[in-house]
């Protein structure tokens, strides 16, 4: 992996971070979701969905001609973000919903053991 490979790594993390911060900003929304309901956490990521996938396909279809049609400067790097944006959108579509509804349900736990009643929206100031 020379130094294209390594920009586009950094780029395609940016790239993850994005699809990540439309699922989260999505769940967050939700007052239902943001109460652990494992129903409203799968709904609303299927929500987002296609706001992610397409992201990852229009990414993809851009730096193909890169990879394809390019000397051995460029394909490294386009490589790097297209083939890493599949594994972004499995990040952001399993991962990220998990882990947030762990943290969720969790902390709701934690809440209930110390007899703390918490509002949703002084969850959010949080």
């Amino acid at each position: 992996m020379g130094f294209m490979g390594i920009m586009g790594t950094m780029g395609l993390i940016g790239l993850a971070i994005n699809d990540s911060i439309v699922v989260l900003a999505a769940l967050r929304a939700n007052e239902d979701a943001r109460n652990a309901d494992k129903e409203t956490i799968v709904q609303v990521t299927v929500e987002s969905t296609r706001h992610i996938v397409s992201t990852t396909f229009t990414t993809i279809g851009g730096f193909l001609p890169l990879i394809l049609f390019s000397d051995a400067m460029w394909p490294p790097l386009a490589t790097a973000i297209a083939g890493g944006m599949v594994g972004a959108t499995l990040l952001a579509l399993i991962f990220v919903p998990s882990l947030y509804y762990l943290r969720v349900k969790r902390r709701a736990n934690k809440l209930s053991e110390n007899g703390k009643m918490i509002l949703p929206l002084e969850r959010a100031a949080e």
